[in-house]
C-alpha cells in the first residue's frame, strides 16, 4: 500500500511558513474550443450592432453619421434583445459574411461588457471582424472572455471613456467622434 507522502508532488505550494496547501482539482471539465485568427475588416463598411443601454444607441446612431460623411458605408443600427445577453442566433447568422467591421456595444458595466465581448468572439469565429466597444474600467473584460480561447493575436478592443450614461450633448458628441475614429483606424488597414 502506498503511502499519502508518496502520492504527493515534490514540488509544493507553500503558505504559513513551510505547511503545504492542498491541492485542489477542478472538476469541472474545460472544453478546448478550435483556435481562430483575428479578422480585421475586408472593405469599407461598418456594422453598428446595439444592446439598447442608455446612450449606447445615441452614441452609435451618431458615429454611423460620422462615418457616413467620411464616405463610409453604414447601414442602419442592428439591435439585440439586451445588454445581459449574447446576440441571438438570428442576428449572429444575418453577420456571418460580413465583410466590414461590427461594432458590438456600447457597453459600460461588467454584464454588459461582458455580453458585448463574448458577441465579438462569436463573430471572430464566424470570420467577421467584430469588436467590443466598451469603456475604460471594463477593458478587461475581452480578456477574461478570451480565456479558454486560442488565437494567433490578443482580440483588441475599442475603448470609450467612461461613464456612457448621464451624458451631455457635448460629451456625447465627443464618444462617437472617437469611436469613428477608431473605427477609420481600423478600417485604414484595409489594402486597396
Amino acid at each position: 500500500m502506498m503511502s499519502i507522502e508518496a502520492l504527493i508532488p515534490e514540488r509544493r505550494l507553500a503558505s504559513c511558513g513551510d505547511l503545504s496547501c492542498e491541492f485542489l482539482v477542478d472538476p469541472i471539465a474545460r472544453p478546448t474550443p478550435a483556435p481562430f485568427t483575428v479578422v480585421f475588416p475586408r472593405r469599407r463598411r461598418v456594422v453598428l450592432l446595439d444592446h439598447r443601454k442608455p446612450n449606447s444607441r445615441a452614441i452609435l446612431a451618431r458615429t454611423g453619421q460620422l462615418l457616413r460623411e467620411r464616405g463610409v458605408d453604414v447601414p442602419d443600427v442592428i439591435e439585440k434583445a439586451g445588454a445581459g445577453t449574447p446576440m441571438s442566433d438570428a442576428i449572429l447568422d444575418q453577420l456571418s459574411g460580413e465583410p466590414g467591421l461590427v461594432l458590438c456595444g456600447v457597453s459600460d458595466c461588467g454584464s454588459c461588457s461582458a455580453s458585448s465581448s463574448v458577441d465579438s468572439i462569436m463573430l471572430q469565429k464566424r470570420g467577421v471582424a467584430g469588436f467590443a466597444v466598451l469603456t475604460e474600467p471594463f477593458q478587461n473584460q475581452v480578456e477574461r472572455a478570451m480565456a479558454y480561447q486560442r488565437t494567433d493575436r490578443d482580440l483588441p478592443v475599442l475603448l470609450l471613456p467612461h461613464p456612457m450614461q448621464n451624458l451631455t450633448a457635448a460629451e456625447l458628441e465627443q464618444r462617437a467622434l472617437l469611436l469613428a475614429d477608431l473605427a477609420e483606424r481600423l478600417l485604414a488597414a484595409i489594402p486597396t
